[in-house]
């Protein structure tokens, strides 16, 4: 069994969503999305649900939505109406079917560490309904990156809530659908070499607020760190050490477009020495300093409210013109 780096519970996201008129024009709603790790002998599952969505793995539920639950490490069991008990392992994603029962749960020596989101609609009920098959709804597509990354933005748009949240995130899970479609369809996570390099860079995004280095990335997958940096140079075409900080400097954006954090409360999250040297990263990445590159934002964002003010203006003029 491979070692883990992952630095369980730090990242547990539990977000249940209110609904708006964006389900009436695109006929699909998300109730919900999250990450839960479980450690072994762990309750399960975590706190935080409410009722209707929480449940006692041994009884069971029913809920009204579809579910798409997505494993990443550890392995348990599923078992519905429909489907005998099968086990879940790593890499596994499976559906959950309205109005059906179903139980699901990590194996208690293991643990498991879970993307989830809950959804309802009509294209959903006709899509799933013809690509899933309710006597076996286990997609075995291994570890993927883009997956793992579509579960992190809705995550981070859920908490976020902005206008027209809900598309975006019928938008995301329209994509992750298609994508473990294609993957089962194509058996790509069926190469050894591609599935240790996925999982290379769920581990580098996962723990990217840790001291976490590529020498941390290849023991955690069983590999030499030599036979890893060649064999990831190869899939990528950059360097583990050059796709980590790729990856820093990504949620650097991020954060200082999204959040108000300080430049040094930033370095300080994000393991750099100094504010110095995390300012001197980032310009020698971009050509602009931090706080430059925050006002730039800032100014566009206002630049883009003011014009949707004036649209909204002469829409309401025409309106009343009529």
């Amino acid at each position: 069994m491979s070692q883990t780096i992952f630095n369980r519970s730090k990242h547990n996201a539990i977000k249940y969503l209110p609904t708006n008129g964006d389900e009436n024009i695109w006929k699909m709603s998300i109730s919900g999305v999250g990450f839960q790790s479980i450690d072994k002998k762990d309750s399960y599952p975590l706190k935080g649900h409410p009722i209707g969505y929480t449940f006692n793995p041994d009884r069971g539920r029913i809920i009204d939505e579809f579910a798409l639950v997505y494993i990443i490490e550890g392995e348990g069991i599923f078992f519905s109406t429909s489907c005998p008990e099968k086990k879940i392992a790593k890499g596994d994603a499976f559906f959950l079917f309205p109005r059906q029962w179903h139980t699901y749960k990590p194996y208690s020596n293991t643990g498991w560490d879970e993307y989830w989101t809950t959804f309802k609609g009509d294209y959903f009920e006709t899509l799933l309904n013809n690509i899933v098959n309710k006597t076996n709804p286990i997609f075995h597509i291994g570890i993927n990156e883009q997956i793992v990354n579509n579960f992190t933005e809705m995550i981070e748009c859920a908490r976020g809530q902005k206008a027209g949240f809900q598309s975006v995130l019928a938008g995301i899970i329209m994509h992750t659908i298609g994508l473990i479609y294609s993957i089962n369809k194509n058996q790509d996570y069926a190469s050894v070499h591609m599935q240790k390099i996925q999982e290379a860079c769920v581990l580098m995004r996962e723990n990217i607020y840790d001291k976490f280095t590529p020498e941390d990335v290849a023991r955690s997958i069983n590999m030499s760190y030599s036979s890893f940096r060649k064999l990831f140079k190869e899939y990528t075409g950059i360097a583990p050490h050059q796709y980590m900080l790729q990856l820093k400097l990504s949620k650097i954006k991020d954060l200082l477009s999204s959040t108000e954090l300080s430049i040094q409360d930033i370095a300080i999250k994000l393991n750099f020495e100094s504010a110095d040297y995390f300012s001197y990263f980032f310009k020698s990445k971009t050509g602009i300093n931090p706080l430059s590159y925050r006002k730039n934002i800032e100014k566009q964002r206002t630049k883009n409210t003011k014009k949707a003010k004036i649209h909204n203006q002469l829409k309401s003029l025409n309106r009343a013109n009529f």
